[in-house]
């Protein structure tokens, strides 16, 4: 099993990211920047500076890019559209199913249940938004409300799972540069607390 090499700063990282998969609406730019305030206060390694240049850059896409523009791109890479499938669904379950791959959230959706964590209702629980979140507070927190293990638990079986495929998929389906550098922040972030 790999070690997570977690930080002060993790949480927000994964809570940022988990923000950029919601539907584009007008005052997420400036909830991207509180973000990353917050996370300029912070004390870094070296990988993490850099990769705050990485998000730095997700914010100026986001910023310089039509608000229409995006939902559009949204609508088109996340949801199911005029009859068509998402071209890289935002859903664990739907996204293995989409390349023929088995995966089972359940587990998953009984930890995030059982913990007591909030999550974010408007989302399927087993939605990319709910994993960044739940691992984003495990962080945060991770002698309460379950253990380490369970942390490598969730990033070995679930994390890592899907959500590095899902990144590449995300680069490849996009036509926008926001979805593209979202996608290899956070796929680099993700390989950088997973790296032994």
């Amino acid at each position: 099993m790999k070690n997570i090499n977690i930080t002060t700063q993790t949480p927000l990282f994964l809570r940022f990211y988990a923000r950029c998969f919601l539907y584009p609406y007008e005052e997420m730019g400036y909830e991207l920047q509180h973000l990353f305030r917050q996370m300029e206060r912070g004390v870094f390694s070296d990988d993490e500076y850099s990769h705050l240049d990485q998000v730095l850059n997700i914010i100026n896409h986001y910023q310089g890019e039509d608000i229409k523009t995006l939902r559009e791109d949204y609508v088109i890479l996340f949801s199911h559209f005029e009859g068509n499938k998402p071209l890289c669904p935002l859903i664990a379950v739907d996204f293995m199913q989409s390349f023929g791959r088995r995966y089972d959230s359940a587990p998953f959706v009984d930890e995030l249940l059982d913990s007591g964590i909030p999550v974010n209702p408007e989302e399927p629980m087993d939605s990319i938004v709910n994993y960044l979140e739940f691992f984003s507070l495990l962080c945060e927190y991770p002698d309460q409300p379950v253990g380490m293990m369970a942390l490598n638990d969730l990033v070995e079986n679930h994390i890592l799972a899907w959500i590095p495929l899902f990144t590449d998929i995300l680069y490849k389906s996009s036509n926008v540069a926001f979805y593209k550098e979202v996608a290899t922040g956070l796929k680099n972030y993700l390989l950088l607390l997973s790296s032994e």
